[in-house]
């Protein structure tokens, strides 16, 4: 169901017209678009290979080899003869000088050696099968597997960051659509305001000087319109690039909704515990760890011998490739040890174990920098739920103090100087009123962010 939104909202958007824009649907867009995330993707992709690879390497080798080989060279000569079995006791003496060996018979049987030049054709296959490595083939392999799910994390945190910077756009959108709202409400206001001075004027009431004031005034509202709408389409630039959509225009979008501050429940300390077990790039840290721990093991190896079993089967001809003159095979176990290497293994061994204790240390660092950032935007949210309260109690105070205002100008008991200024004071507050429902909104989604809950409730509202 959220694949078909998708696609009909990158539709209608291609189309050319306005499209309404949902926050659900500008996540789900900006997912499959994200630039980081696909880069992550491809990242994943290539270290399931490269785990995949390292499971491979407890599986036997078989390799396939075809030589050539033409050579008048004495040693290599009479070694291709005998390995195509054509090599007897005269034919070794065209390679050996046998004429000492004339004297034991009646006529002499061996010239000196011509050194013929040799064709040799050979066609083998080798098995090789490590049977015992000090546990270094399975250190190896954990630690690929555990690099794999330590770059899920990644994914998952850079999905994480994708919505965070979707949802920080799209709400950025929001208050300069109000903005516009806003502005054209100001310039109503202010049109009133020329009306009812443009009224008192010809009836004797005000001075011309009203009027005039009065129309500069209005002529300014008008500009913050032209303003708003701009700021708008800034906005919704940032909104399609955070989407990973950087050639749609603007204008073919239109955010929907208005700026609610969530409320949130629970302590700074139920939040906490949440980020620490839940957050995927801590999680992914704490694999990294491992694979440093796993290091250990593996350089431990290096101290300790190895056992592998071989075997091969072997085609020999001076003819041509695949020919069977000769044909052999061989198979045997082979152990290697490495006694002594200047302790070059040992003090990898001892590198190993220090940089595991490093990354302990900053598997610590990382848990208490996460519970700050988790604190500090708890409190940030604080800070901004009590904001939001005094703007809402403020526009009520100053909508009361327009309206006496406007009664006392009327009257006049108050001057068109006190009712712009009233009316401009008012215009501010109530824009300070969405920015502190935005910014309230934008400290809920910082918390929720260094908690690690985008993911969870973006999958929650995508069902």
């Amino acid at each position: 169901m959220n694949r078909k939104i998708v696609l009909a909202t990158l539709t209608a958007i291609s189309v050319g017209y306005a499209k309404d824009l949902t926050l659900q649907e500008a996540i789900e867009t900006g997912l499959r678009n994200n630039y980081e995330v696909k880069a992550t993707e491809n990242l994943l992709k290539s270290k399931e290979y490269q785990y995949e690879s390292a499971k491979g390497m407890r599986l036997p080798s078989l390799t396939f080899s075809e030589m050539f080989m033409r050579t008048n060279e004495p040693g290599f000569a009479m070694w291709n003869t005998m390995s195509q079995k054509k090599l007897d006791f005269m034919t070794a003496s065209k390679f050996v000088d046998m004429t000492a060996m004339n004297l034991m018979f009646p006529q002499p049987l061996f010239s000196k050696p011509s050194y013929p030049e040799v064709n040799a054709w050979k066609t083998k296959l080798e098995l090789q099968l490590p049977i015992y490595t000090g546990g270094k083939l399975s250190s190896g392999i954990d630690m690929q597997k555990r690099d794999y799910e330590a770059t899920k994390k990644d994914l998952v945190r850079a999905k994480e960051k994708a919505i965070y910077d979707i949802s920080k756009a799209y709400y950025g959108a929001l208050l300069a659509k109000e903005a516009i709202e806003l502005a054209n409400q100001a310039y109503k206001d202010a049109e009133k305001h020329y009306n009812t001075a443009v009224s008192m004027v010809k009836n004797g009431l005000a001075i011309p000087a009203d009027e005039l004031r009065a129309k500069v005034y209005l002529s300014d509202m008008k500009s913050k319109i032209k303003e708003a709408e701009n700021n708008y389409l800034v906005a919704k630039r940032g909104l399609l690039l955070a989407m990973g959509l950087d050639k749609v225009d603007p204008s073919e979008i239109d955010v929907v909704g208005h700026l609610q501050c969530e409320a949130i429940n629970g302590s700074v300390e139920d939040y906490q515990n949440y980020a620490l077990s839940h957050r995927s790039d801590l999680i992914a840290v704490r694999e990294k760890v491992k694979i440093a721990e796993k290091m250990i093991e593996f350089n431990k190896a290096d101290m300790l011998p190895t056992i592998g079993a071989f075997a091969s089967y072997e085609l020999n001809d001076g003819k041509w490739m695949l020919g069977n003159e000769g044909k052999w095979w061989m198979a045997g176990i082979a152990l290697n040890w490495k006694i002594f290497d200047g302790f070059q293994s040992f003090n990898k061994y001892k590198s190993a174990k220090e940089t595991y204790n490093q990354y302990k240390q900053q598997e610590k660092g990382f848990e208490e920098f996460i519970k700050f950032s988790v604190y500090k935007a708890y409190r940030d949210n604080q800070t901004e739920q009590e904001k939001l309260k005094t703007a809402e109690e403020n526009l009520k105070y100053a909508q009361e103090i327009l309206k006496i205002t406007e009664v006392r100008y009327k009257n006049q008991l108050a001057s068109m100087i006190d009712l712009l200024d009233t009316q401009t004071m008012y215009d501010k507050i109530k824009f300070d009123k969405a920015q502190a429902e935005y910014n309230c909104q934008l400290s809920v989604l910082e918390l929720k962010y260094q908690t690690g809950k985008l993911i969870e409730e973006n999958q929650m509202k995508g069902e």
